[in-house]
């Protein structure tokens, strides 16, 4: 097993690699137990042997994951990724004509597209501005009222970093009926979440970005005063307790718990690879990543700004995030990135409202020295 940050992530020590927005870097520990695990379809009785064993996956991935969020596992399901936690959500809250959803122009299409779409049906959407990107609790009072249905909020926001105030924004819409889904994507592994504390009533989240893990799979949180409220909007025979009675036609009952949100078999390898990563992030410690990449995150900005970039992220302890966007006037995000990656520097292009720069978004696995390294090549850029 690695026993350091360099054994766990080769790829770190070869490139300056500040993109885990974009995808992560997966722990070599995580890739060698799922590399093996694959080994063993060519030794082990498929059924039943095998497909035993992922059902445990599943039930010790939701165990492991659950505290990162602060929820029990009963709350947690798998999905195959967080646009279908999403998705899941509009469809079963199913706003009709004469309601509203609000949505922010932070947040990342999988959130504001199906939202968009509700218009279709006559419900009003609703967008709450940001203002030279930031976006508080105080500016979702004005917009929803007594017909919002749904809130879809970004915990931290795809373009630019903001880390939104999801606690004072539940209870925004909580004290008008509404009910909130959060995004998690950005902020899931290194932000602590607490859905109870919270009183959160849904939330989805990527596997492949901060959690270090693969595509495949996402978890979905629904709350457990709510998991009686909606039907799943997919239902299969994993919707059930499981058992003889799910091959039982006759038999059907949905599961009481956030098993009803999956419908069939799951992808049971990219659960397993998560376990692994988590594993790996649980040994280096939760409090150290959280402290690692946010002072890290403020080293960027900050090294930005000294060089004349605009920066339209906020470095605020309360707003703060593991990702920094900044643009300037004498070079596009495209070019810029072209030209860091020729030093072996990686970052995002991204256009913010109609402003192209590049996304930056280093993680524990980065070191200050990858972000002097990055700053250095940037100032001869710019």
């Amino acid at each position: 097993m690695p026993s350091s940050l360099a054994d766990e992530f080769p790829l770190a020590g070869k490139l300056t690699y500040l993109t885990t927005a974009g995808m992560g870097l997966i722990p070599r520990s995580a890739v060698e137990a799922t590399r093996a695990l694959y080994g063993r379809h060519l030794t082990a009785v498929p059924y039943p042997d095998l497909f035993d064993e992922f059902q445990e996956y599943v039930e010790n991935g939701r165990r492991a994951f659950a505290p990162w969020i602060g929820a029990r596992e009963e709350e947690v399901s798998f999905q195959s990724n967080a646009s279908a936690g999403l998705n899941s959500v509009v469809s079963m809250v199913d706003p009709r004509k004469g309601d509203n959803v609000v949505v922010d122009d932070l947040g990342f299409p999988s959130g504001t597209f199906p939202a968009i779409n509700l218009q279709k049906k006559g419900v009003e959407v609703r967008w709450v501005k940001n203002r030279d990107g930031m976006i508080t609790a105080e500016d979702y009072e004005g917009v929803i009222d007594e017909k919002t249905r749904l809130v879809i909020v970004s915990l931290v926001s795809w373009v630019n970093g903001l880390r939104a105030d999801i606690e004072g924004i539940t209870k925004v819409a909580h004290e008008k009926g509404a009910l909130c889904v959060v995004d998690s994507t950005h902020g899931t592994g290194y932000i602590d979440i607490d859905a109870d504390g919270w009183k959160l009533d849904f939330l989805a989240t990527s596997n492949y970005k901060w959690l270090l893990s693969t595509h495949g799979a996402g978890e979905f949180f629904c709350a457990r005063n709510l998991l009686q409220e909606f039907d799943p909007p997919q239902l299969g025979w994993h919707s059930t307790p499981g058992g003889q009675a799910a091959l039982s036609a006759e038999a059907f009952r949905l599961a009481e718990t956030a098993r009803r949100f999956e419908p069939g078999n799951p992808d049971y390898i990219s659960i397993y690879t998560l376990t692994k990563s988590l594993a790996a992030m649980s040994r280096f410690g939760r409090r150290k990543i959280t402290d690692k990449t946010l002072k890290l995150s403020v080293r960027v900005n900050e090294g930005m700004r000294g060089l004349g970039i605009t920066v339209l992220t906020p470095t605020d302890k309360r707003h703060l995030s593991g990702i920094t966007f900044g643009y300037s006037k004498k070079i596009s995000g495209d070019d810029l990135a072209a030209r860091l990656r020729k030093s072996k520097i990686l970052v995002t292009p991204r256009s913010y409202h109609g402003k192209p720069g590049i996304r930056v978004s280093p993680y524990f696995y980065n070191e200050e020295k990858d972000v002097d390294v990055f700053l250095s090549v940037l100032k001869k850029l710019v």
